[in-house]
This record gives C-alpha cells, sequence and structure tokens, in this order.
C-alpha cells in the first residue's frame, strides 16, 4: 500500500464518523456568537483584532480534540491490533494520521473564519478592502499551522494512554493554564498561548520564537 491508500483510508474514517459533523457544527456554533456577540467595531480591521484572539483559542481546544481523536480512537475502537498484525508500513499509517488531522484542522480554520466574515457580514461591518481580509485570512490560516503543530501533544498521550480521554482532560488543563499564564504576563513563553498572541499582533521575542521550533 502506498501512502495515499493510507490517507484515503483515514479521510473516510473521519468522513464517516459522527464526531466530524459534531465539531463541523462546533466550529459553526461558536464562531458566529463571538461575532454576534463580541464585535467591538464597525469595520473589519476593529471587528477582526477584537475576535480573533478567542477564534485562535477555540482551535487551540479543536486542534487538539482532532489529534486526540484520530489517534485515539484506533485504542477505544480496539483496531490497533489490526494495524500491528497486519504486513503494512507503521510509518506510513503514523504519517498518514498526521497528515489528516492537517486537512481536518486546515478545514475548520477556513470554515471558522468564512463563518467570522459571513457574522461581520450580516452584522454591517464594512469600511475595507479585499485585500485586507486576504492579508487576515493568511495570517489567520499560517497561525492555524502553527496551532497545529502545537497540539500534536494530543496526539502523544492519546498513544501513551491508549485513548483519547486522557488527551481532552489535557485540553481543558491547557485552556485553564493559558488563561492563569495570560494574566501573569507570561504567555510569549506558552507553547499553546503564543500562536494566539501572534494572532492579535503582539511582539514576542526569540524565546517564544525558539520554543515554537523546539516544539516543531
Amino acid at each position: 500500500m502506498n501512502i495515499l491508500s493510507f490517507i484515503h483510508n483515514e479521510v473516510r474514517k473521519v468522513w464517516r464518523s459522527t464526531v466530524f459533523w459534531v465539531i463541523l457544527a462546533a466550529f459553526a456554533i461558536l464562531p458566529a456568537m463571538v461575532g454576534f456577540f463580541n464585535s467591538s467595531g464597525d469595520n473589519w480591521e476593529t471587528y477582526f483584532s477584537g475576535l480573533l484572539g478567542s477564534i485562535a483559542s477555540l482551535l487551540v481546544v479543536g486542534f487538539s480534540f482532532t489529534s486526540a481523536w484520530v489517534f485515539g480512537r484506533e485504542y477505544t475502537d480496539n483496531t490497533i491490533k489490526d494495524l500491528l498484525v497486519k504486513p503494512i508500513s507503521k510509518w506510513y499509517s503514523v504519517l498518514s494520521k498526521f497528515i489528516v488531522i492537517t486537512m481536518w484542522n486546515v478545514l475548520l480554520a477556513i470554515f471558522s473564519f468564512l463563518v467570522l466574515v459571513g457574522a461581520g457580514i450580516l452584522l454591517g461591518v464594512s469600511d475595507s478592502s479585499l485585500p485586507f481580509i486576504l492579508g487576515i485570512f493568511l495570517t489567520f490560516m499560517t497561525i492555524s499551522l502553527l496551532i497545529t503543530v502545537v497540539s500534536t501533544t494530543s496526539a502523544l498521550l492519546a498513544n501513551v494512554t491508549k485513548g483519547y480521554l486522557a488527551p481532552i482532560g489535557l485540553t481543558f488543563v491547557i485552556v485553564i493554564v493559558s488563561n492563569v499564564v495570560m494574566q501573569l504576563g507570561i504567555g510569549p513563553y506558552f507553547p499553546w498561548t503564543i500562536p494566539v498572541l501572534l494572532l492579535t499582533g503582539t511582539d514576542i521575542g526569540f524565546i517564544s520564537i525558539s520554543i515554537l521550533a523546539l516544539r516543531e
């Protein structure tokens, strides 16, 4: 089997699962709620500056869950035995999972951004240009990829604990700790808050960049 066959198989697992549609619904509802109820500007620059931090935090939670589920379900569904017994490339199996996780996360990021833009249009946000919105979108997608990288810890924990409950618990711990470190002013030194700070335009130093590089 080549790598494309592995990727196709993983895509089918995700597509046919209820989890995929539940997460997609969450990424439709939550960004819309953030856009409608937390908007603080009548132009796109102010609109995005006030909301992107919240959306980035949502991505941290969502991406951690997708990583945990793709790896953890093999244990909860007892399909890990088949993967270990069959004469297939274990490297291809792992690589295909990370590729599908990245594809899934990119889809969620694009979808949430479109929902956010749609909410802004319905709210009557104006006074900006298409190039500006595209620039925000490219920055948003770049940060989404960084969040995907730091969220792979959930995949590691899913393999160690042989399930996805522990990684989900870790995700909630990360959310709590992220809020604490942000309040203490040490967000630039915590891997899961660095992408959020970058997205909100906060200047970070060499140490923060080094932390991200080590995570990659």
